[in-house]
């Protein structure tokens, strides 16, 4: 959303959007959408409209028995009759907040579908259900789903929550090679930042019952969340673009304790807490590929490495509140601007004793003093050795990536210095 909540809450202006007052919603003119429609009808489309069937539209908010605003049934009706939707939405004017905004009495649920479209001009979805999620997304390939604005007011449940259950027509139950795309996610806390505690997780990825690899997921801002992106394990390959995540209490979280295994994915995000009680990410996973802006988190909460984190690759320019590195495989890496991450100098360990780099970045090791050495060795994280046999120099230098050792042999101890590189 382009900043909704630095002119209106969210609830006001769904407020005022869907009442029948003077500063209520003003949607496109009847015409005008019923000549819409017809454009997206010769394209095999189903249209939903805000005042559907009504003004012109297949579906909308008149459809009888709706509670999803004719969204569910058109979704529906598209799946058995292999049609793409489009949703009809409108422009937004300060101050009235004049938005084209759907209501959800109960979670959209969308059908598995294959090599289908869902396309739509800026709108806002509301969820007003209590509990439960907003939006859930069932099993797709080679898909392309676009939507607007998407709002839980209520509830603790995901904003979006996508999660295969379904088998296609190939006989497998996954989210695979698709595009998604939202404009926003806003949860159901204070999205003016005045609660530490928030609510609702912006966007789900639920492999619970079927794998989610392979697509493009891309939104722009999560506002107002407990949890912004919470990456589940068996989903792996995709790459997930969250712009702005703020006023949300932890902003990325790839895998759990009990289930840490996401890998291969590439993540970017922006994010800022601006308020107390705030992470950016916590990764739990092995092997993704982060790129990471955070502005604002608590102390050493920007990034947070958890025991079976391994083999990530983080690049940062701010990591504003630092980093907390838990990890039991010192194979993850930062790549960032000096000072992001503090180096101390070790004791040197005894003759034949090894020690290890345990930092995120490459350090450079200085000797200060050569002492009496007889060999050294260095070793990598895979285990392969390589042994000097000879002794050390003033001014010498070599490099230890994370988690690799070295080992002295000497009579008489050297004198070292560790600088971050």
């Amino acid at each position: 959303m382009t900043r909704l909540c630095a002119t209106l809450p969210i609830a006001w202006l769904v407020t005022m959007a869907c009442c029948g007052s003077h500063a209520a919603a003003q949607k496109p003119g009847a015409s005008d959408v019923a000549s819409l429609a017809r454009q997206y009808h010769r394209l095999n489309y189903l249209v939903v409209t805000p005042g559907g069937p009504d003004d012109g539209g297949d579906f909308g908010p008149k459809t009888p028995g709706t509670k999803t605003a004719g969204l569910q049934e058109a979704l529906q009706k598209a799946h058995e009759a292999l049609k793409d939707v489009y949703v009809v939405g409108g422009g937004m004017n300060h101050p009235a907040g004049k938005a084209v905004v759907y209501r959800l009495a109960e979670t959209l649920r969308v059908p598995w579908m294959q090599d289908w479209r869902l396309d739509g001009g800026e709108y806002v979805l509301s969820y007003s259900g209590p509990q439960g999620d907003a939006v859930v997304i069932d099993s797709q390939m080679n898909c392309r789903l676009k939507f607007g604005l998407i709002v839980n007011e209520k509830s603790d449940g995901a904003v979006v929550r996508i999660g295969p259950t379904s088998k296609g027509p190939d006989g497998f139950c996954c989210c695979v090679a698709s595009t998604l795309e939202f404009n926003g996610l806003v949860g159901a806390g204070d999205v003016w930042g005045k609660s530490s505690d928030q609510k609702s997780t912006g966007l789900v990825l639920d492999s619970t019952r079927g794998g989610i690899s392979g697509n493009r997921i891309f939104v722009i801002e999560i506002n107002g969340c407990r949890r912004g992106v919470y990456v589940t394990q068996g989903s792996g390959n995709n790459a997930i673009e969250a712009q702005w995540i703020h006023l949300t209490n932890l902003g990325i979280q790839l895998g759990d304790p009990q289930a840490p295994g996401v890998s291969g994915n590439r993540v970017t995000a922006g994010i800022s807490g601006d308020m107390p009680n705030t992470t950016g990410a916590q990764v739990f996973g092995h092997n993704n590929t982060l790129w990471l802006d955070v502005f604002h988190a608590d102390p050493e909460r920007a990034l947070v490495l958890e025991g079976p984190a391994r083999g990530n690759l983080i690049l940062s320019a701010n990591l504003a509140g630092g980093v907390t590195n838990r990890a039991s495989s010192p194979t993850n890496r930062l790549i960032a601007p000096f000072g992001l991450e503090s180096i101390r100098t070790p004791p040197l360990p005894p003759s034949g004793k090894e020690v290890v780099n345990p930092y995120l970045c490459p350090v450079e090791v200085r000797i200060l003093r050569p002492g009496k050495v007889s060999q050294w060795t260095e070793t990598d994280v895979r285990g392969a050795a390589r042994t000097f046999q000879s002794g050390l120099t003033p001014g010498q230098s070599f490099t230890l990536n994370p988690g690799e050792k070295v080992q002295f042999v000497y009579e008489q101890a050297p004198a070292w210095f560790w600088k971050g590189r």
